[in-house]
C-alpha cells in the first residue's frame, strides 16, 4: 500500500491556484483604482491648460492683431501653435476624443471656444467662451448683452 508521508513541504495545486487567484482579484482591484486617480490628475491638468490658452486667446484680442504672427489666415492660431506646440487641436471638438483639448473660431464673429472632453464619466469637460467684450467666460456661449434697465437692475 501507499505510504503516507509524515512530513508534508510544500503546498498543493488547489492552494496554490487559491492564492493566485486571490492575488489576481487584489492587483485588478488596485489597478483600477490607480488609472481612475491618475485620468482625475490628466483632467485637472489640461482643465488647466485649457483655461490657459482661453486667457491666451483673450490678451491677444485685447492686445490686437499686431502682437501675433503677421500675414497668417488666424493670427490668434498662429500665436497659440507658437506659445503651445500641439497641445491642442484647432477645429471643432469631436465628443469620441477624451482627453484632448480643442480650439475654434465661431465663423460670423470674433468669438472663440477652448474645449477639454475630460477621460473620467463624470465631469472632467470644461469649455470657455472667449470674446473681446465678455472676456473669458466658462460655458458655451457668451453672457446675454446687458442693457442697462433689465430685471436684474435695482
Amino acid at each position: 500500500m501507499l505510504k503516507l508521508r509524515k512530513n508534508k513541504k510544500g503546498f498543493t495545486l488547489v492552494e496554490l491556484i487559491v492564492v493566485i487567484a486571490i492575488m489576481a482579484v487584489l492587483a485588478g482591484t488596485v489597478a483600477g483604482v490607480t488609472v481612475s486617480q491618475l485620468n482625475k490628475q490628466t483632467d485637472k491638468t489640461n482643465q488647466t491648460q485649457a483655461k490657459k490658452i482661453a486667457d491666451t486667446i483673450y490678451a491677444e484680442l485685447i492686445q490686437g492683431e499686431g502682437t501675433a504672427a503677421a500675414g497668417t489666415a488666424d493670427p490668434i492660431q498662429a500665436a497659440l501653435v507658437e506659445a503651445y506646440g500641439t497641445s491642442f487641436t484647432w477645429g471643432n471638438a469631436d465628443e469620441s476624443k477624451k482627453g484632448q483639448i480643442f480650439v475654434w473660431k465661431a465663423t460670423d464673429k470674433e468669438e472663440y471656444h477652448v474645449k477639454y472632453i475630460g477621460k473620467q464619466k463624470s465631469g472632467g469637460t470644461v469649455e470657455y467662451n472667449i470674446t473681446k467684450e465678455h472676456g473669458v467666460q466658462k460655458g458655451a456661449t457668451p453672457p446675454a448683452a446687458t442693457t442697462g434697465g433689465g430685471e436684474d437692475a435695482e
